[in-house]
């Protein structure tokens, strides 16, 4: 693979470089861009400005890290590996980047991505695991829905906009049950329920995919994060995120009704608001953390929000989500 410093003063179309130089993968990572571009049509001034529920460009290349919190027991802890009996497969926490000659492979164009390496999450209790939620959610129509987030502060838990703002089923949600490190019917650390929630303007007003992010409040009584833990944040530079081996974990809807899975995959293009990638997902994923482990230390990147054509995506963490993720944390302790 040839160094990418020579991209450097080039467009955001060429910010896929370094994933490969076959002409049809080009073609659909430019199909990703043009839509990225397209929802950002859709927004009028600064879409990171935020809109709560109780109340009627990014592209800085310097990594921004806040290190997260592994709770009150099991602290520091490095890579945990958690062995499912049933299915026979081990999870384990990736680190770092793929091989060059492994940074794309012959069948990376497959919206469904073929096997399904997802890997079920037998041990929820410990960390990062449990800081992971399962989200059961009432929108203001009373329809009942599943999304997934991440504790990012004692009461402050990471999920999509869309999972808090439903433009189709009468906007903000009525409420959300939050239960984090959810294994089936066990509830390790209980559940809280909210109706405090922040999205974006990007999100709420203009309805674009490249500000579907949100932060779920929990009450005052209940800082469920305390327990858990939490991971920490990080705005990523482009040469830092493109080909990096990023872990997912998530309450997906095709799978035994609130139970955990995970599974890991590289990076395969970064544009100014958004990644690529060949993680595995389903409905019910949407709001769960990509994260980098990197010298026993989890920073997510990321939030899921996207599956299809080219790849499944998420929202990048940039420098505004990152500082308004940061405000709404310490402003909710």
């Amino acid at each position: 693979m040839s160094e990418a410093t020579e991209e450097l003063d080039a467009p955001a179309s060429v910010h896929a470089a370094m994933a490969g130089e076959d002409a049809e993968a080009w073609q659909r990572i430019e199909e990703g861009i043009a839509d990225e571009e397209l929802e950002e049509s859709k927004v009028d001034g600064d879409g990171h400005e935020a809109v709560e529920s109780n109340q009627s460009v990014d592209t800085d290349e310097v990594d921004t890290l806040l290190d997260g919190d592994a709770g009150d027991d099991e602290r520091g802890g490095g890579v945990e590996v958690t062995y499912d009996h049933e299915l026979g497969a081990i999870v384990e926490e990736v680190e770092g980047y793929l091989p060059e000659e492994s940074m794309i492979a012959d069948d990376v164009l497959e919206i469904v991505h073929g096997h399904d390496d997802r890997v079920r999450v037998a041990n929820t209790r410990s960390y990062p695991w449990r800081t992971i939620c399962h989200l059961r959610i009432t929108s203001a129509t009373g329809s009942v829905h599943g999304c997934s987030g991440a504790m990012i502060g004692p009461r402050t838990v990471l999920t999509n906009g869309h999972c808090v703002y439903m433009h189709g089923r009468g906007g903000w949600v009525k409420k959300i049950e939050v239960t984090p490190g959810r294994n089936g019917s066990i509830k390790p650390f209980g559940t809280a329920t909210s109706s405090h929630f922040i999205s974006t303007k990007g999100w709420v007003k203009d309805r674009s995919s490249n500000y579907d992010y949100a932060v779920i409040i929990l009450p005052k009584s209940q800082k469920l994060g305390n327990d858990t833990g939490w991971m920490g944040l990080a705005n990523l530079s482009f040469f830092s995120l493109m080909g990096l081996r990023v872990n997912n974990s998530g309450y997906p809807g095709d799978k035994p009704y609130g139970t955990q899975w995970w599974n890991a995959n590289n990076v395969l293009a970064v544009t100014a608001r958004r990644l690529y990638y060949r993680l595995d997902t389903y409905g019910g994923q949407s709001g769960s953390p990509v994260w980098r482990y990197k010298n026993k230390k989890r920073h997510i990147v990321a939030v899921h929000n996207t599956g299809g054509n080219p790849f499944n995506g998420s929202v990048r963490i940039t420098k505004s989500v990152f500082d308004n993720l940061v405000k709404w944390k310490n402003t909710y302790t």
